[in-house]
């Protein structure tokens, strides 16, 4: 296996011309990257676009993100072939020995960093067999790691598996080890420190600067048509919204005749079925981002579910939602449907998000109606939402994370 894993583990190289030979030069290393089109390859790829030193990206491939050539990579990258090539042996192989998966990608890793010539190497998580293997390829080097947590990593593993030993026995070394910790949240920077006494940087889910000054400064109005739409962008998990979900399709049946629920998502009719997701009024496709905006510019109420039965307790606390991002600079209202105490319904209340805890259908469909009908309301959130939006400006936080390299590298 090792052999075989090692006969196509090789780089599809870049162009590294053109990046400033006085500045350290940070490598990031994610296993989904531009253009799939995937919660961590969009936060990278707003963060990094404003990022103003030098940057090389050592990426690989997930089978369950589609891709779109539009959305390009915002570095130098250089792709590693072994999770595209094997792509339908890649996760079994990792779920059940994700130590030797890990192992025998460290010399490409190496070699990649090396060729770099990185001063920081960032790791980026969920992904833990490349998180692994680039912090020990940069242990390996001397060089600094940062360990940017998108999500927590032991809390989301299945207990009695493989990828829980594996989490259990590296999570502690990988933080322990790393040069700085990244989270996402507050609520995860204070996971961490009440679980290991870490100390943690904030690295918030940013939006780029563009997009930022191009997004309306009040609410839009809703286009003249018959329907009206209630939208959800993006993946089903069933850790994180599959049971919120199919609250959703449930709620749309109690709606009034015009609503029409509308899934901007890679799943189709029949995945949505097979998930216990179905409604009558349910319309599923997926779009290239830009399309994906203005359907969000164009909604009766955007929604963001999460789940209140399948996802771990401290990944709820915790959990910061992609789509969000560009909910907030849409011009249209939101409506968080999450558990009480969730870090989407406390940082949402009474600010940018109309907040539904209750976990029942008529609830939900309650205050989709509310949303859709009071206008002061549904403005009020527009509002909140651009101040939301202003605080996780890219440039702000990537100059930050720029710092940090220069007095690190």
């Amino acid at each position: 296996l090792a052999i075989a894993i090692r006969a196509v583990n090789a780089y599809e190289k870049p162009s590294l011309s053109g990046l400033d030979g006085l500045a350290p030069v940070l490598t990031v290393v994610s296993r989904s990257y531009p253009p799939q089109v995937s919660g961590s390859a969009i936060v990278m790829a707003n963060l990094l676009r404003n990022y103003a030193g030098p940057v090389t990206a050592i990426a690989g491939y997930t089978k369950y993100a589609k891709s779109d050539q539009a959305f390009r990579s915002p570095t130098p990258v250089e792709y590693l072939r072994l999770p595209r090539f094997m792509s339908s042996l890649h996760d079994p192989l990792v779920a059940r020995f994700p130590r030797l998966v890990s192992q025998v990608t460290i010399p490409y890793m190496r070699r990649g960093i090396a060729r770099n010539e990185a001063r920081v190497v960032l790791s980026v998580f969920p992904y833990d067999d490349f998180l692994v293997s680039s912090f020990l390829a940069a242990r390996s080097l001397g060089l600094p790691s940062y360990v940017y947590m998108h999500d927590l990593w032991l809390e989301n593993v299945p207990r009695n598996s493989a990828r829980f030993a594996f989490a259990r026995k590296w999570e502690p070394i990988v933080l322990g080890g790393a040069k700085r910790i990244l989270c996402t949240t507050e609520a995860m920077q204070a996971h961490y420190r009440e679980r290991y006494g870490f100390a943690t940087e904030l690295l918030p889910h940013v939006i780029p600067d563009q997009e930022l000054a191009n997004a309306p400064r009040q609410i839009l109005p809703e286009p003249a048509r018959d329907r009206r739409i209630v939208l959800f962008v993006g993946d089903i998990s069933t850790y994180f919204n599959r049971d919120s979900l199919q609250v959703l399709a449930a709620a749309s049946e109690l709606l009034p005749p015009e609503y029409e629920l509308v899934f901007l998502s890679p799943k189709s009719k029949a995945e949505l079925d097979r998930a216990g997701i179905r409604s009558s009024r349910l319309r599923t496709s997926f779009v290239p981002r830009e399309e994906a905006r203005r359907l969000q510019r164009e909604a009766t109420v955007l929604v963001a579910p999460l789940s209140h039965k399948n996802g771990t307790a401290d990944e709820v606390r915790t959990v910061f939602s992609t789509k969000l991002l560009e909910y907030l600079i849409s011009g249209r209202p939101i409506l968080v449907f999450a558990p009480e105490g969730s870090y989407h319904a406390t940082s949402a209340r009474d600010r940018w998000g109309h907040v539904v805890t209750d976990d029942n259908p008529a609830a939900l469909a309650e205050g989709i109606v509310r949303v859709a009908t009071d206008y002061r309301l549904a403005a009020t959130l527009v509002a909140g939402a651009l101040a939301e939006a202003r605080r996780r400006t890219a440039s702000v936080h990537a100059e930050r994370l720029r710092e940090w390299v220069v007095r690190d590298g």
